[in-house]
């Protein structure tokens, strides 16, 4: 995994794709209080899950996600992801994702993401 941080928004971003869990996830696309870019439940409220993107996702100047299709991903977008929802990310994927999540702080794994359009 690769920690990626640009203007002060941080982003884990896997290095191969490991596959991973069946879940899909919708979420608003948002900043945890450390900085890093994870998920809020769809109405905006609750806490930010951190979130090891997939491999093919790279983090901008702008603090936004870019997909291998092009695709932008902001804060504030309502995205659609699979992978695994974890119980504690630490304990899971080691000191790399330190900058972003505590012991015990569950997060999310996913192997794929695309941008919601209504």
């Amino acid at each position: 995994m690769k920690v990626e941080t640009q203007g002060g928004t941080t982003a884990l971003v896997q290095v191969a794709d490991l596959g991973g869990g069946d879940a899909a996830f919708e979420g608003v696309l948002a900043t945890s209080p450390a900085g890093c870019l994870g998920l809020a439940p769809p109405d905006g409220s609750g806490t930010v899950r951190v979130v090891v993107w997939p491999a093919d996702v790279s983090l901008s100047g702008e603090g936004e996600l870019t997909t291998s299709s092009g695709e932008k991903l902001a804060v504030g977008d309502t995205v659609f992801g699979g992978g695994e929802d974890l119980e504690d990310l630490h304990e899971h994927r080691g000191d790399a994702v330190t900058a972003c999540v505590e012991e015990g702080e569950r997060g999310f794994v996913l192997g794929e993401v695309e941008k919601i359009t209504e």
